[in-house]
């Protein structure tokens, strides 16, 4: 058995719920302007995320072939600026208004690890046994365990 910190477990729950797609593509919808300057932005934008690759669509083939040819310093400067993505994806077509962001499509979430999972990698009984009813919802039964909803 791997023992993991409960920072590791969360961080690897995190990434599985698809929260970081999520969060990537606001990161990158929200410095765009600043990664590749004002020119191409108002050209070519980010839609969505998935998988590491980021998509892009630009208003006319010329600006994504442009795009295209910078692609390794967009993705350096992404990167930099705190955007995990490993490739970058364009397409031409409409592009999608600034204010669009909070209606494009939403990812799915990777489906949940089974219940138990995370807590196989924690050593400590203790602490396994409290993860555990976390989970499941334990706190909510006990008026006075200390993480109980109000």
């Amino acid at each position: 058995m791997v023992e993991s910190s409960l920072g590791e477990i969360l961080r690897g729950f995190i990434a599985s719920s698809g929260f970081v797609r999520q969060l990537d593509l606001y990161r990158a919808y929200g410095r765009w302007e600043e990664v590749v300057g004002p020119e191409v932005a108002r050209h070519v934008r980010p839609v969505r995320v998935e998988r590491g690759v980021l998509y892009l669509v630009a208003d006319s083939g010329v600006w994504a072939e442009e795009t295209s040819f910078a692609r390794p310093a967009i993705l350096e400067e992404l990167r930099r600026r705190g955007v995990s993505v490993r490739d970058i994806r364009l397409r031409q077509g409409t592009l999608p208004r600034p204010e669009q962001l909070a209606d494009l499509p939403r990812q799915r979430p990777a489906p949940a690890p089974p219940p138990g999972a995370a807590a196989d990698l924690i050593r400590d009984p203790e602490l396994r046994g409290a993860f555990c009813q976390l989970g499941q919802g334990k706190e909510g039964d006990d008026p006075d365990h200390p993480l109980r909803r109000s």
